[in-house]
């Protein structure tokens, strides 16, 4: 393939013929907005300017695009995305970051879907306002519901709930079983000194109810999910 034959006009996506992004589109000059999509010869994902060998965009209609053309091979049609910088990043680009790097974005029905990184915020993955963010400073970790619930991960502690609201510190399973043992056998011990004399009868035999609810404590202990003791 030669270069110098190539010529990039602008277009937009007409329609999508398959999963591996192979479309139909207008291009200025060449194929008009108002033809049978259907009749339009396929263009194909420009390949030779990727990333990685992974990366991949599916295409919509309506998308802007550059249509490659070549002038030894007019069949040879390929695409690359076209975009307006400002008015599609506005959020990002006109705040006081010294640094931001727009990874994906897109917005649908239910609002914006992000994955991006500015030198204040770190990396964000944002879906719909539920998100991901590593922070710069630290290196912590944050994961937030958009509807408030949050878990965040520093250096020495993990909080589970809404920030600044989590001051309650988590049971150890195992621990909180033996202290409870520890406390049924402290009911049984003075349930047993009651019942060897007719004047506290009365405190072991109120006991001896309580007691026996005081079982099955195996079952407060989660199958899912584990703490570090310290």
């Amino acid at each position: 393939m030669r270069l110098n034959g190539c010529e990039l006009r602008p277009g937009e996506v007409l329609k999508v013929e398959n999963a591996y992004g192979v479309i139909k589109a207008s291009c200025i000059g060449v194929f008009s907005d108002q033809d049978d999509p259907d009749l339009l010869p396929p263009i194909y994902p420009n390949s030779f300017v990727m990333l990685s060998p992974t990366q991949f965009a599916q295409p919509h209609v309506g998308d802007k695009i550059w249509v490659w053309l070549f002038d030894d091979n007019p069949q040879e049609l390929y695409y690359t995305y076209r975009a307006d910088v400002q008015p599609n990043n506005e959020g990002e680009l006109n705040n006081e970051y010294d640094d931001v790097e727009i990874q994906m974005k897109r917005t649908d029905d239910n609002g914006e879907i992000s994955v991006g990184y500015n030198n204040s915020d770190g990396y964000t993955i944002n879906n719909h306002g539920s998100k991901i963010n590593v922070d710069n400073e630290n290196g912590d970790v944050h994961l937030s519901h958009k509807d408030g619930a949050t878990v965040s991960i520093s250096k020495d502690k993990i909080s589970l709930g809404k920030d600044g609201e989590s001051q309650y510190k988590a049971a150890l399973g195992e621990e909180l079983i033996n202290v409870l043992n520890d406390i049924k056998s402290t009911f049984e011990t003075i349930k047993n000194a009651a019942m060897g004399s007719p004047y506290t009868t009365h405190i072991g035999t109120a006991l001896t109810p309580a007691i026996s609810k005081l079982n099955n404590f195996d079952k407060i202990l989660s199958e899912m999910v584990t703490l570090q003791k310290n």
